[in-house]
């Protein structure tokens, strides 16, 4: 067996998170995480208190990897084709990584700074996209929160396999879904236009 000496807690993260990615996030378990690591179990309270702080920071690095995902695939676009673009790399990675999107949604809410920043990380990049149409502030939040909310479902449904009606494309669906997000930030726009003509 490895001693605790030879663990850290960088290890102990990444090797979770592998697990989670194979085993499935619900079916995650310290025992199964330290017979991975080649340690007893105890060995990995020197470096955490319990599995709330392994689930905490799997969903934190996930949650890290998400947030490169946006800024990649965002990276020189602006306004409509921003809004594509994080839309379909937001799908992407929920596809690609079933388990971990389950472990960012499953980092409890709390006070924690550490956390709280992380969050503000991952949607920053929506709520730079929402700041370059010409909309108030209490609209943008309005809108990344119905944009999130949106992508969360469609994608949360396709992942259960609720879209397998044939008669019907997904990925129009899912451009449809791109459009009338669109079309809510112009309409927006139009109206703060006319108010500002009165």
């Amino acid at each position: 067996m490895e001693t605790k000496k030879g663990l850290t807690i960088t290890t102990i993260i990444e090797t979770a998170t592998k697990l989670v990615e194979e085993k499935g996030y619900n079916n995650f378990s310290l025992r199964e995480l330290a017979g991975r690591l080649n340690v007893k179990a105890a060995s990995l309270y020197y470096h955490i208190s319990g599995v709330d702080d392994i689930t905490k920071a799997v969903g934190e690095l996930a949650s890290e990897r998400m947030n490169q995902a946006f800024e990649s695939a965002t990276k020189g676009k602006e306004r409509d084709a921003a809004v594509s673009a994080l839309a379909h790399a937001y799908r992407k990675y929920v596809k690609e990584n079933p388990e971990l999107y389950l472990a960012i949604m499953g980092v409890p809410l709390s006070d924690d700074k550490d956390l709280s920043e992380q969050r503000m990380r991952t949607i920053s990049p929506i709520y730079e996209i929402m700041g370059q149409y010409r909309i108030s502030k209490e609209e943008i939040m309005h809108c990344q929160r119905i944009f999130r909310s949106t992508l969360h479902g469609f994608t949360m449904l396709e992942a259960s396999g609720f879209f397998q009606a044939q008669d019907t494309n997904v990925d129009e669906s899912f451009d449809f879904l791109i459009q009338n997000q669109v079309l809510l930030l112009h309409s927006l726009e139009d109206c703060a236009e006319k108010n500002d003509e009165v």
